[in-house]
């Protein structure tokens, strides 16, 4: 790409048109009237709901539910171990036995 000779009318240019096609683009969007022209049917506006919060958690409270959690999971692992070794245990007992059986 050549420099052009002139840089300054360039850059007037370049910013004419770029305005000139910002200029266009905004003329082309539609019409927004915010006021009321005589005869025209209005649209009532609604004012939201409030926003209702949840009621506050307390320290207290929220300490004893997470206990409640951590006494069900503790009670979840336990049970787990517990059939985890009478699963290993009986594995262990036929693994004996197949090892007596086959020895000379």
């Amino acid at each position: 790409m050549q420099v052009p000779k002139d840089q300054g009318l360039f850059l007037t240019v370049f910013i004419a048109v770029c305005v000139a096609i910002i200029m266009g683009m905004w003329l082309a969007l539609p019409v927004h009237r915010t006021v009321v022209i005589e005869g025209e049917e209005v649209e009532e506006q609604t004012t939201p709901e409030p926003l209702t919060l949840a009621p506050a958690v307390t320290p207290e409270e929220r300490i004893r539910q997470m206990e409640q959690a951590l006494s069900m999971t503790e009670a979840a692992i336990a049970g787990m171990e517990e059939t985890g070794t009478k699963e290993t245990g009986s594995k262990e007992t036929e693994s004996k036995k197949k090892g007596k059986g086959s020895s000379p």
